[in-house]
C-alpha cells in the first residue's frame, strides 16, 4: 500500500500586495500530523512546494506524481493554502453562475497558461482508480467550487487574489467539457468554506495559519481516530464560528472516517 501526499502553499507572491501570512504554517502543520502524529504518511511519500516552487507547471508535475501508480487501497491527499479566485465560463451549461472556481500559483497573472481551473482538476482526479482513498483540502476562497483579496481586517486577510477584474478575463481557450463533482471520487473534497465566501488569512495563538486549516488539525488531534469527517468539519464550522470567522466550510464526496487518510 502506497499512502503519498503533495502540500502547497503559498505566502509570497511576486506582487507584495498579494502576500498571505499563513500558507506555509498550514502545510508544515498537517505535514506534521500526518507523519509525526498519526503517522500515516512516510516522509519520503511527502512532496511540499512552497511560495516560489509552487508554479503551475510543477503542481502540475507533483499533481501528476501524486496520481502515478496508485492503486486500490491506496491513500492520497492534495492540500492546498493559497489564493483563489473566479473567472468567467466558457461552459454556460456546466457553470450555471458563470464563473470557473481557480487556485492561484506563484506565477498566477491570469492567463490561461497560469491558471489551475476546476476543469483541470477534474480531468485529473477523474481519472483515480476506483478504491484509491482520495482527500483534497483547499484552504482557498470560494472553495466550495474549488477555488486569497489581501483585505485587511485587524490580523486578518482573506484569500482571494486580487487583481484584474473578473470581467476583463474573458480570453479561455480550449475548455475541456466536463461537469465534475467530487461526489465521483473514492474521496472527499474539504472546502475551507461555501463558494460566495471569502477563507481567512489569521493570526490564532500567537501565529499566523489559515482558520480552517487550524481548526481542522485542532478536531482531527482532539477527536477519537474513526470520528465521521462530516462530524469533524461540523465542529470546525462551530469553532470558526465561535470565534467569529464567517466563514462555513463543506464536505463533498464520501464521508468516511478521518482515519482513513490521516
Amino acid at each position: 500500500m502506497k499512502n503519498k501526499a503533495l502540500l502547497v502553499g503559498i505566502n509570497k507572491y511576486p506582487n507584495p500586495s498579494n502576500e498571505l501570512r499563513g500558507c506555509i504554517n498550514d502545510i508544515n502543520d498537517m505535514q506534521h500530523y500526518i507523519s509525526e502524529t498519526n503517522k500515516v504518511y512516510k516522509a519520503e511519500n511527502i512532496m511540499v512546494l512552497k511560495d516560489h516552487m509552487a508554479t503551475k507547471k510543477n503542481i502540475q508535475d507533483h499533481l501528476n506524481w501524486l496520481l502515478k501508480d496508485i492503486e486500490a487501497g491506496d491513500q492520497i491527499l492534495f492540500h492546498y493554502s493559497g489564493h483563489g479566485a473566479q473567472l468567467p465560463t466558457q461552459n454556460h451549461k456546466e457553470e450555471l453562475d458563470g464563473k470557473d472556481e481557480i487556485i492561484c500559483p506563484y506565477d498566477f497573472d491570469w492567463s490561461p497558461s497560469t491558471t489551475f481551473r476546476d476543469k483541470e482538476f477534474a480531468l485529473l482526479f477523474n481519472a483515480i482508480p476506483k478504491d484509491v482513498h482520495f482527500v483534497w483540502i483547499s484552504d482557498s476562497c470560494h472553495a466550495e467550487d474549488l477555488s486569497r483579496d489581501p483585505i485587511v481586517q485587524s490580523d486578518t486577510k482573506f484569500r482571494n487574489f486580487a487583481g484584474k477584474p473578473l470581467e476583463a478575463n474573458t480570453n479561455f481557450i480550449n475548455e475541456p467539457s466536463l461537469l465534475f463533482s467530487p461526489l465521483n471520487l473514492n474521496g472527499v473534497l474539504l472546502s475551507a468554506c461555501a463558494s460566495n465566501q471569502l477563507s481567512a488569512d489569521a493570526y490564532i495563538e500567537n501565529r499566523f495559519n489559515g482558520a480552517f486549516t487550524h481548526y481542522l488539525i485542532k478536531q482531527l488531534n482532539t477527536q477519537p481516530k474513526h470520528t465521521p469527517l462530516s462530524v469533524i468539519i461540523k465542529n470546525v464550522n462551530k469553532e470558526l464560528s465561535k470565534n467569529g470567522y464567517d466563514q462555513t466550510p463543506q464536505t463533498e464526496g464520501l464521508l468516511s472516517s478521518a482515519s482513513f487518510f490521516l
